[in-house]
């Protein structure tokens, strides 16, 4: 393989959702954390397009959050590496792979004009960034997310809900996902504490976290319930709960449950929860846009008082969270939960000391993975 910078004026396309017609004069500045990345000749100047795509010198841009970067001449091929991830693209081609597995991109890395273009956000954001566009200023920046090294020790008061309880989420990029589809095994439930209540479910966000909606297994904890002790099915949208026509399931089954959006009008989508395969809940849902939805698979226990990392008793055993699908808007395909990249994002500014949303646990010392995957919750060290 041949260094990249071997390669002259090889560049990297931003994708960016924004208009670009106030900033089409501007030569674009690319910020890292808050400090603008300088370009010269040798390294290339950005610029925009006459489409309105900001165009970044690769070498520069990778350089600047610590990635090496290779180019393979014979496969005309991108590698990249950082830490644990490693990304390559090949050009004319709109899957990317990270970490081997395949990933579709908006647009194709290509050659033109002796310049490589690639889709620069996908790219930045597997590697744990986040990526911004401010048209008034002309400015890409690229701030450490979640998945950088930024050094922070997580505890439940710095994980986006982690004070309401114990959970393991897994949430994908606010990509516009419509559906998702799994097998699930209910744990057992040895002990509850009194305030406390085991959760299984799928999940729809937006990231102005307005219309937030989760739907799954909830468990029966009232004993004065006639089916205390079983599992049901519920959804939550806000303060609006609805449960399934009196659904009661044993603890240890498997059901497939299948929670997607289904458009009604042009004003109206329903929020569609199906227990294997027969429709269980459906109501109208706060947000009829998806475009921008994220997806998330989450086992929990919620907790009326603030979880501190140390002061739960209660337990579970052996859940399973399998087989996930999730389905991209407008299409009728359902595709593998596991190609498609996580998403994580640490906001400093948020909370007295910082806040981290998307795919967290919290905390491994109660999360208990075995070598099934199965997920069981209690205190370490508690058997």
């Amino acid at each position: 393989m041949k260094k990249l910078f071997l390669i002259p004026l090889i560049s990297i396309l931003f994708l960016a959702s924004a208009a670009f017609s106030d900033a089409a004069e501007k030569e674009p500045i690319f910020t890292v954390d808050g400090k603008t990345v300088a370009f010269n000749e040798s390294t290339g100047f950005p610029y925009i397009t006459d489409t309105g795509s900001a165009m970044m010198p690769l070498r520069e841009c990778f350089t600047s959050i610590g990635c090496s970067v290779d180019w393979n001449q014979e496969t005309q091929t991108v590698k990249s590496h950082k830490g644990g991830i490693e990304i390559e693209i090949p050009v004319g081609s709109r899957e990317i792979r990270i970490n081997q597995k395949t990933v579709l991109v908006d647009t194709a890395a290509v050659l033109k004009n002796g310049h490589t273009y690639l889709p620069l956000r996908a790219v930045m954001e597997a590697y744990g960034y986040n990526v911004n566009w401010d048209p008034k200023t002309s400015t890409v920046s690229v701030t450490a997310g979640a998945s950088s090294n930024i050094g922070v020790e997580l505890t439940p008061f710095l994980i986006n809900g982690g004070t309401t309880g114990i959970f393991s989420r897994k949430q994908l990029h606010f990509a516009g996902f419509d559906g998702i589809e799994g097998d699930i095994t209910l744990p057992l439930v040895p002990f509850v504490e009194k305030g406390d209540c085991p959760y299984l479910y799928f999940g729809f966000d937006w990231k102005n976290d307005v219309g937030n909606v989760e739907g799954g297994f909830q468990f029966i904890v009232d004993s004065n319930h006639p089916d205390y002790n079983k599992w049901t099915v519920f959804m939550r949208q806000g303060n609006d709960w609805r449960w399934g026509d009196h659904i009661v399931l044993e603890q240890g089954s498997v059901h497939h449950l299948k929670f997607y959006s289904e458009a009604i009008s042009e004003k109206q989508v329903d929020l569609v929860i199906e227990l294997d395969g027969r429709e269980i809940i459906r109501k109208a849902s706060a947000v009829t846009d998806f475009t921008n939805a994220s997806v998330k698979t989450v086992t929990a226990m919620g907790m009326t008082k603030s979880f501190d990392g140390t002061n739960c008793e209660s337990r579970t055993e052996n859940s399973k969270i399998e087989n996930v699908k999730v389905s991209i808007l407008n299409s009728d395909q359902y595709y593998d939960f596991t190609d498609h990249v996580l998403y994580s994002e640490w906001k400093p500014t948020v909370g007295a000391k910082g806040t981290w949303f998307g795919t967290a646990d919290c905390i491994p010392s109660y999360l208990h993975v075995g070598t099934d995957g199965a997920i069981s919750i209690y205190k370490d060290g508690v058997q």
